[in-house]
């Protein structure tokens, strides 16, 4: 049943935060939370930095703009003074995914988390107060370091590939590798040659991609696509990796497609590709 207009999610606040802060894992595994939207939380073993890659956790879209289309239909997993991670990803400006809240929230409650975000746009970052040494300005396959953890961006193109006037992407993926496992977030995107050899040079074990595709009445409306269910169905088994996870289709009614036609096109296309739909607050463990 809908509260206040949204939707409840499967786990939330307080229960979602001591989970995670039990969850341990031994080498071979990471455990991945859905914050919703692109959103999602990845842990590895003890010794390795937690990452967060685009948390949008609060209604700043539609506080902002009360005239906006896009409205929450799910409340947020964890609130930005709750998300404990070592690491935020931003992969691109847009509020969905660059939410400035968010970002003061989590400056403001942890001292150690550090915001790597497109160096096209890490100014965003800059001006709400957080300090410069506490960002990473993220380049096109320019690996960022980490605890235990390697971070490499990767050039997305949200629907085309897009720079500033030196050459710095203004929209990115992640290829991160964490406890022996290898993870793609690819951040929104369609594919591109480019892309398809990049992913498979890196061969992921567990790939997010957006399905939340694009068409006519979107683009007029100012909405930028992203990869179809079918685009990111066949994207991720031609890169070889072994986990597909889609993202991008359940929190925002006017910018989204049925995840159900992602799993049946892999049930028709592709019957050996494991996949999983996650729900947000949900976590799920893998080994390689």
């Amino acid at each position: 049943m809908a509260v206040n207009g949204l939707i409840p999610i499967y786990k939330s606040g307080k229960a979602l935060l001591q989970e995670i802060q039990a969850t341990k894992l031994p080498e071979g595994g990471v455990a991945l939370w859905s914050m919703g939207q692109a959103g999602v939380l990845i842990k590895g073993s003890a010794s390795h930095e937690v990452i967060c890659i685009d948390p949008y956790l609060t209604f700043s879209i539609e506080t902002t703009n009360p005239h906006t289309e896009f409205k929450r239909e799910i409340p947020p997993p964890l609130s930005a003074e709750e998300l404990q991670a070592d690491t935020i990803l931003l992969t691109h400006f847009h509020g969905d995914h660059m939410d400035l809240p968010t970002i003061e929230g989590v400056y403001r409650s942890y001292p150690g988390t550090r915001f790597v975000a497109p160096a096209t746009h890490a100014h965003l970052i800059r001006e709400t107060g957080v300090e410069s040494s506490r960002i990473i300005p993220a380049k096109h396959l320019q690996p960022v370091s980490g605890r235990g953890i390697s971070i490499t961006p990767v050039a997305a193109a949200h629907t085309q590939y897009e720079t500033d006037s030196e050459g710095n992407h203004c929209y990115l993926g992640y290829f991160i590798e964490m406890n022996g496992v290898r993870i793609y977030h690819s951040g929104d995107t369609v594919v591109t040659p480019e892309l398809l050899e990049q992913a498979k040079a890196f061969r992921p074990h567990i790939s997010l991609l957006p399905i939340n595709g694009g068409d006519y009445a979107r683009t007029s409306r100012g909405i930028v696509g992203n990869m179809s269910f079918r685009e990111a169905a066949d994207f991720g088994v031609e890169i070889g990796t072994d986990l597909l996870i889609p993202v991008h289709f359940d929190m925002f009614p006017n910018n989204r497609d049925n995840p159900a036609y992602f799993v049946d096109y892999l049930f028709q296309t592709y019957r050996a590709q494991k996949h999983h739909m996650m729900v947000p607050g949900e976590r799920l463990i893998y080994f390689k």
